[in-house]
């Protein structure tokens, strides 16, 4: 019930925009019933999963707007835990697994029926993706709701626990920077933009549907951004690449995410780098750390206290966190929009969060190890020294 409700909600908004849509543009004799179909491909889009228009398969989406099927899941998923009144943490995992198998058999239900010759979705693709979607917020819901939050956050080891939060803020900081490059990026291109923007919308109300779809795009422009500050940069089909160290997107057509990709790498793009290793120091600064003290009566016994496991543990988790939001966004900001060109654009999920990890990691490492170190080696120095000062003395 939980999940029919979201879905039901989701459609009827959808349906309203795109019925407004088709009503204020210029349209040809489309029936309210393939208008109705529509709708229930875009509300499969809204969730990510790849529409085909024709032969052209469109997976790079206008996610902006993901927060509705995101909002509706999630408040679905907390009447289901209200209603369901689980007592164990098998029962709370049991009514997010159900509602997000429920979820995406219905959607996939959708994606049967609205399909047509000339714009469909996979069912296939349909089950995994809103499925899958739907996993993950009932899992964040049900780890968020109180009841439950001690019986399974709790659970965990500590270690593990303390490195969610500064891994989860040391992403939403890289976000953030991203989103500050994007709006300069727009500034520097406002030009080319508007161009664009001409040429898709001549009229008035084109325009108004053309700046909803840029609002759309704008969390992609940001993750993309966040790529180029990381370094591996974004991948325009299946040589190009734009990235702080190589710029050569190719011939692109005219589309206004794309008029924000620069044509060149400014070499004060390089500095771009310390952003991330900035964002290291600052994952360094939120992880706990237990007070250090150089001791031992010899070599080996004062360096193996250097490394201490509890605090690994914490920095693997706070870098597992980092990585799977990493690629979650990722994969939300990169697909197709065409063909030749086009068939892939975006960051490349797997090595962006792979670069990621390596930058923090370490960043954190230099920073936890390094001022040990020297510490032990200077502690040493001073044990010997006092050891032969001993020696003489007798």
């Amino acid at each position: 019930m939980g999940a029919g409700a979201a879905i039901a909600f989701g459609l009827i908004a959808t349906f309203a925009v795109v019925i407004a849509a088709w009503l204020i543009a210029a349209h040809g004799n489309e029936s309210v019933n393939q208008v109705a179909s529509a709708s229930g491909i875009a509300w499969l889009g809204l969730q990510l999963v790849p529409i085909t228009i024709g032969t052209q398969v469109i997976g790079l989406l206008p996610w902006g707007f993901i927060f509705l099927p995101i909002y509706l899941v999630w408040r679905s998923t907390q009447w289901a835990l209200k209603s369901a009144n689980p007592k164990t943490a098998k029962e709370y995992w049991s009514v997010a697994g159900l509602l997000a198998v429920a979820y995406g058999l219905m959607n996939t239900a959708i994606a049967a029926i609205a399909s047509s010759d000339g714009l469909s979705t996979s069912l296939f693709v349909t089950a995994f993706r809103t499925s899958s979607l739907a996993a993950i917020i009932a899992v964040a819901c049900v780890l968020t709701y109180a009841p439950s939050r001690s019986l399974l956050l709790d659970q965990l080891p500590e270690p593990i626990r303390d490195g969610v939060k500064p891994g989860f803020a040391t992403f939403m900081v890289l976000v953030f920077a991203g989103a500050g490059l994007s709006t300069a990026s727009l500034i520097v291109h406002f030009k080319e933009v508007s161009a664009v923007a001409q040429v898709m919308a001549p009229q008035a109300y084109d325009g108004f549907f053309l700046l909803l779809l840029g609002i759309g795009y704008l969390p992609s422009a940001a993750v993309w951004s966040m790529a180029y500050l990381i370094g591996p940069g974004v991948v325009v089909g299946g040589s190009g690449v734009v990235s702080m160290y190589h710029s050569n997107p190719g011939a692109l057509p005219a589309f206004p995410l794309l008029s924000l990709l620069p044509n060149s790498a400014p070499a004060w793009s390089k500095f771009l780098i310390l952003v991330p290793i900035a964002a290291g120091i600052l994952l360094y600064l939120l992880l706990p750390r237990q007070q250090w003290q150089a001791q031992g009566e010899s070599a080996a016994a004062v360096f193996s206290q250097v490394i201490r496991p509890r605090e690994f543990i914490t920095l693997a988790s706070a870098l597992a966190v980092s990585a799977s939001c990493t690629l979650l966004v990722a994969v939300a900001a990169s697909g197709s929009l065409g063909t030749q060109l086009l068939k892939f654009v975006g960051p490349q999920p797997v090595v962006l969060a792979g670069a990621l990890t390596i930058l923090l990691g370490l960043t954190v490492c230099v920073l936890l190890l390094v001022p040990r170190l020297l510490l032990a080696l200077v502690f040493l120095r001073q044990h010997r020294r006092s050891a032969a000062e001993d020696e003489s003395g007798n």
